[in-house]
């Protein structure tokens, strides 16, 4: 350990390591202090074991074939993530384009804004105005 980030990662390993095997001291702990240790434990098993004996082999193999595939999905999404991100920044960049062409075009047309008692005339012409 030459740098002050490798001591920390050696440590941070060290902790991990030590609060796992806590976690398995205690349920181990907690199992051998009940009445009949480990009982449910062995229930459990025989449950799954009958489970998989009724619904037959196949459908634990497609699980474990979903497990397996797991890792090649999520490397497939991260090599089509950039191509998505250049998709969505040039589709962004095409509408705004497009948007700033539309409003040049547009002559100033607004169809929403409808202007009965005539349009209020600005400041600055009502200033030419009254100096000629």
């Amino acid at each position: 350990m030459h740098t002050l980030y490798d001591y920390l990662t050696h440590v941070k390993g060290i902790e991990y390591i030590i609060a796992l095997l806590f976690m398995v001291g205690y349920i181990l702990y907690a199992e051998i202090l009940k009445p009949k240790p480990f009982k449910t434990v062995t229930e459990d098993a025989k449950e799954d074991l009958m489970f998989v004996e009724n619904t037959g082999y196949r459908n634990i193999l497609k699980t474990l074939g979903r497990i397996v595939a797991a890792p090649f999905i999520g490397l497939a999404y991260v090599v089509v993530l950039p191509f998505a991100f250049a998709f969505t920044l040039a589709t962004t960049v095409l509408k705004s384009i497009l948007g700033l062409a539309r409003r040049s075009i547009a002559f100033g047309w607004r169809p929403m804004e409808a202007y009965l008692a005539g349009k209020r005339k600005r400041r600055t012409e009502k200033k030419e105005d009254k100096e000629k």
